[in-house]
């Protein structure tokens, strides 16, 4: 009679915690068996105590590992102290899964394929001053990069207001990805600033540059899709145009 009761008790408890995991699984596996982001490791078969620790630190927003806190703040600010218990009992009964087996499954893409989204604001050969205000980056130094990068990735840094953009961008790579493009980058012909500029005059920013700046900061600031592209942004800021003009 006790086995049968654990049995269906064991069965209520699944019931209850796939909903609650269904979020979670998009980034982390149906079974906690992915990185999520590439990044993390996998979170099948953690302590139950270890993982309600964790979403309780995420909760009050006393964590970001990763540069994730603030996702992870958003998925879990609405759980109840329940509802984590459930979750972590629920990811604990996960059969654990090899970091090395993952890993391994992902192909790291060339400095080039990466930078290629970059190129959207920094110009196919980095000689552009993102959105007009930015250095040019072509030719920096490699471990340069990689350390603004790792920052951007981390949401410690913010030049120019654009930090929440460069978050944006720079959240989804992973540490081999992240050198990739720096060697990438570093080996494109520098620009001179002073050239540059000669070629470009002074010029005041319009209002519309303003707007569509400020726009696309606080599209990047508030957007809860950690896999948010810069193509959405613009996608998103061309409806708005759209419905001022109605």
């Amino acid at each position: 009679m006790k086995k049968i009761l654990l049995i269906i008790l064991s069965i209520a408890c699944i019931a209850s915690a796939t909903p609650l995991f269904d979020r979670c699984g998009t980034c982390h596996g149906k079974k906690g068996e992915r990185h999520s982001l590439n990044l993390t490791k996998p979170i099948a078969g953690m302590k139950k105590d270890d993982i309600v620790k964790i979403l309780k630190e995420y909760k009050v927003g006393s964590r970001s590992i990763y540069g994730f806190g603030k996702m992870m703040n958003g998925q879990t600010n609405k759980l109840s102290d329940s509802d984590i218990k459930t979750i972590a009992t629920y990811v604990a009964s996960f059969p654990p899964v090899k970091n090395t087996a993952i890993a391994k499954a992902k192909k790291v893409k060339s400095g080039e394929e990466i930078f290629q989204k970059c190129a959207v604001c920094h110009g196919e050969k980095a000689e552009k001053k993102s959105l007009g205000v930015s250095k040019t980056i072509a030719g920096w130094d490699t471990k340069e990069l990689i350390k603004i990068l790792k920052e951007y990735r981390a949401a410690k840094r913010d030049i120019y207001g654009r930090g929440n953009m460069m978050n944006g961008q720079s959240g989804k790579l992973t540490n081999k990805e992240i050198k990739a493009v720096a060697k990438y980058v570093s080996s494109l012909p520098l620009v001179k600033q002073d050239t540059v500029e000669k070629k470009k005059p002074t010029r005041k920013i319009t209002q519309e540059e303003v707007d569509y700046n400020n726009f696309m900061d606080e599209y990047f600031k508030n957007s809860k899709n950690p896999n948010e592209t810069f193509e959405a942004a613009k996608e998103s800021y061309k409806k708005h145009q759209q419905k001022l003009k109605e």
